[in-house]
């Protein structure tokens, strides 16, 4: 009680406390501590932006990867020869040698009829 009494005291006299070098370690240490996690808590964010990346980035090549399978699968079908021949029968209208050419035209009735 004496103590507290001596504290108030010298709180209202303005007395102000000294330092204590016997604490200097324990406050540097302190310190220390708080600059080593801020630097760990940062590297750990980073590492997890990174991660991020590099997920979103796999995700892409992935999707990329099947983008370019169907491409190449259209290329192969571009270039066969019954993808040719069925376009110049439809598109042209080409037909082989022998071969009766029917063109099915709608009539005013909606009807189809087919002509030669």
């Amino acid at each position: 009680m004496v103590a507290k009494a001596t504290v108030e005291a010298n709180k209202k006299a303005g007395v102000r406390r000294r330092f204590n070098p016997s604490r200097l370690p324990v406050i540097l240490f302190l310190v220390f501590l708080c600059y080593l996690i801020m630097i760990v808590g940062t590297q750990f964010m980073r590492l997890h932006t990174l991660e991020r990346g590099v997920a979103r980035a796999e995700q892409d090549l992935e999707h990329m990867k099947a983008q370019n399978m169907a491409l190449w699968e259209r290329v192969r079908l571009l270039q066969s020869n019954a993808y040719v021949e069925s376009v110049a029968r439809e598109k042209l209208g080409l037909v082989k040698p022998g071969e009766v050419p029917v063109v099915i035209q709608k009539s005013e009735d909606g009807s189809q009829t087919p002509e030669e």
